[in-house]
């Protein structure tokens, strides 16, 4: 029996709960309180929502298939994890923890394969339409301390490259997978695309998600309300592109790419 929708906000709400609380009850860091989303994912998918993991990268589709070209694209995508697990290693500097992210990222390779070959016109119209908006809306807000003038511009391209190869693989299996690919489908089982309420919703315990990151006892909690309402003002991109497409990359790629910039300036 499909659990009314006065229970999925119930559930939703709960499960960001115990989620956050984790992250301030265990004192984790930004890659780990990461992590504890894969497993959380998977136990709330498979038996809160009862719905197969691929959905979570297509929405629309019965099965997982790779074809060649989406084996092509998975290759591509797990080169830059597996060649940092390997220098890692050699330099004696694989620790438990970034093993774990970047088999992360060599795990959501697959994810990025499958959701990039399944590209169809409309997607990439999708894709590039919601790519432009984010382009303005938060990378802008990267950049916009050096147009003013408040800080050198002196970015690290090196590791902007580095973040940005990492972050594409990985957004198929943290963060872009609990908000659009998990949550939102489940709070927004509507046809219509639009539901601007409820992609508030999810924007603002998206929001909300980032606070165990935030609340580190440096920022003021002036700047950390001020960043969760800028992060919940183009999650609701995020989430009315992911509703359109039904397909995960169309969000991943600006989020991914946002986050290298972030990366490469600060």
């Amino acid at each position: 029996m499909q659990a009314t929708i006065h229970i999925r906000y119930l559930q939703t709400i709960l499960f960001m709960i115990v989620y956050i609380a984790l992250g301030f009850l265990l004192r984790l860091e930004a890659v780990s309180y990461l992590l504890l989303g894969i497993p959380l994912t998977i136990i709330f998918q498979l038996f809160i929502i009862r719905q197969p993991l691929h959905k979570l990268w297509l929405r629309d589709e019965e099965k997982f298939h790779l074809n060649k070209l989406g084996w092509a694209i998975t290759l591509c995508f797990i080169a830059f994890p597996i060649y940092k697990t390997i220098e890692l290693a050699t330099q004696d500097k694989l620790t438990l923890l970034n093993l774990g992210y970047y088999s992360a990222a060599i795990l959501g390779a697959f994810g990025a394969g499958y959701c990039y070959s399944n590209f169809t016109k409309k997607t990439a119209k999708d894709f590039l339409l919601c790519f432009g908006i984010i382009a303005v809306v938060r990378i802008s807000f990267y950049f916009f301390p050096f147009i003013i003038g408040k800080h050198e511009f002196t970015p690290d391209y090196i590791r902007g490259i580095e973040s940005f190869l990492t972050y594409i693989p990985v957004a198929f299996v943290v963060e872009e997978v609990v908000f659009r690919g998990m949550l939102d489908t489940y709070i927004h089982q509507s046809k219509k695309t639009n539901g601007w309420w409820s992609a508030l919703f999810i924007s603002c315990i998206w929001g909300l998600w980032h606070l165990p990151l935030s609340a580190n006892g440096e920022n003021s909690i002036w700047l950390i309300a001020i960043g969760s309402m800028t992060i919940s003002l183009w999650g609701i991109v995020l989430s009315i592109f992911w509703r359109r497409t039904g397909n995960l990359a169309v969000p991943g790629f600006p989020h991914a790419l946002a986050d290298a910039i972030r990366d490469s300036v600060k």
